[in-house]
């Protein structure tokens, strides 16, 4: 199992898991395009999206309301709202829970 550094990103600003999330995309997507080409891959699509990344092929954009201080405030939120009120499983029959 390859652990990304996070010295591999170029972006302060991205955090580990969008880094993590945008390998394993890439990831997904170089094993399917080898299989629409039929090839078969010597690397792991893993190592490859890595490498790639490291290169410069592609960049990791987080959209701007998932930056530091909204995430802080949305979460300091949550935890107010989650201390005012108690989730009641038949207020959701659907099985779906909105935060």
């Amino acid at each position: 199992m390859i652990k990304p550094n996070m010295k591999l990103s170029n972006n302060t600003t991205v955090s580990y898991y969008s880094l993590v999330v945008a390998i394993a995309k890439r990831a997904r997507e170089i094993a399917a395009e080898a299989e629409l080409k039929g090839e078969i891959l010597v690397e792991k699509p893993v190592d490859l999206a890595v490498n790639e990344y490291i290169e410069g092929a592609f960049r990791i954009v987080e959209p701007k309301e998932c930056s530091g201080k909204q995430d802080l405030e949305y979460m300091e939120a949550n935890e107010a709202m989650e201390d005012d009120m108690s989730v009641n499983a038949e207020a959701f029959p659907s099985g779906h829970v909105t935060l």
